[in-house]
């Protein structure tokens, strides 16, 4: 039984939209994302073949609409993007997951629809996207701060210290002096301290204390 040349370029079509959408979902696997490379695969081979019966499968039919099914899967997928999207301590988690299947549907309509050059260029930059723009890129890094008290001596200028806390690579984000009551030769300074360094605090007041005007150190 010999296959119909047609049938053999749906076959095409599917194949294709599966693999583009295993591509993309290899990407979100790396990244231990929810779906991975059988969801979007999956997502793609569905979204091709129902193009294919919308765009062929009614064609001995005198009057019908070949985007009828095809347009039921940009609103049906949204249900399992849904199903990705959730909350975890405040955060919004899956929505690039989520955009990721929705947009694979329409790669895979495309191919489902002959449009080749359209459904593989949408699959590159899609993946591009999410490997250009990748949260750790965006978000700001993490700062350890403190709050420590210095004893110091009456001549030592807030300068002096900032000056010291830039050498160790620390950034005083507020400060606050008084006299000591304790001692009338010395003075108490409430600093706020932040780093984008990973810093243990028993290192902040080693530092610190390397500094001979530097009577004393406390974390508050």
């Amino acid at each position: 039984m010999m296959i119909d040349k047609m049938v053999i370029q749906f076959f095409i079509r599917i194949l294709l939209a599966a693999l583009l959408g295993a591509i993309i979902g290899f990407e979100r696997h790396s990244k231990s994302k929810e779906a991975g490379v059988r969801t979007h695969a999956i997502v793609a081979i569905g979204s091709a073949l129902l193009m294919l019966i919308s765009k062929y499968g009614f064609v001995d039919v005198k009057s019908f609409d070949a985007s009828r099914i095809a347009a039921q899967v940009v609103s049906g997928i949204s249900f399992l993007g849904a199903g990705i999207i959730f909350v975890r301590h405040d955060n919004i988690q899956g929505l690039t997951t989520a955009a990721g299947i929705w947009t694979t549907s329409g790669i895979g309509l495309s191919i489902g629809a002959g449009l080749y050059s359209l459904g593989i260029f949408a699959a590159i930059v899609v993946v591009l996207i999410q490997l250009a723009f990748q949260t750790h890129y965006l978000t700001p890094a993490p700062r350890t701060t403190m709050n420590v008290l210095l004893r110091l001596d009456r001549d030592v200028s807030i300068k002096k210290i900032t000056d010291v806390l830039h050498k160790y690579g620390y950034t005083c984000t507020e400060n606050k002096v008084t006299l000591d009551p304790k001692d009338p030769t010395s003075y108490v300074l409430y600093l706020g301290v932040t780093t984008l360094k990973n810093v243990e605090p028993t290192k902040f007041v080693e530092d610190l204390k390397n500094e001979s005007f530097i009577r004393d150190v406390e974390l508050m």
